[in-house]
């Protein structure tokens, strides 16, 4: 495996006190992958997409809100399975935590608010 799902750009710089930061979610493979994006801090940060299925070659716009809050360490994590079925229902598949499969895996994404 190498990079299956990445986040363009790579890094997300919001300001400690609030704001947004718009993404490049982008599955690199030739298969479908269903996703779920988790954060370490769902007190501050909020996405607009959840789950869902990156089709092939696919490209969705992922949307990272910040609420006003103290700057600390924080991370987004993207899992990420393939499935044969563009229309699959996704949620399910990462209902026990960890995604099945033999193309899965995650990708992670460091949030680090400034002052």
């Amino acid at each position: 495996m190498g990079v299956e799902v990445s986040l363009d750009p790579p890094v997300c710089p919001i300001q400690a006190n609030g704001g947004t930061s718009k993404h490049k979610m982008i599955n690199h493979t030739d298969r479908h992958l269903a996703y779920k994006v988790k954060s370490s801090n769902n007190s501050n940060y909020s996405v607009n997409l959840i789950y869902g299925i990156l089709k092939v070659c696919d490209v969705k716009e992922l949307i990272i809100t910040r609420k006003p809050g103290k700057p600390q360490a924080d991370k987004l994590i993207i899992q990420y399975c393939q499935v044969n079925d563009e229309n699959a229902d996704p949620k399910p598949l990462f209902a026990n935590g960890v995604p099945p499969g033999e193309l899965s895996g995650e990708t992670i994404i460091k949030l680090s608010a400034a002052e």
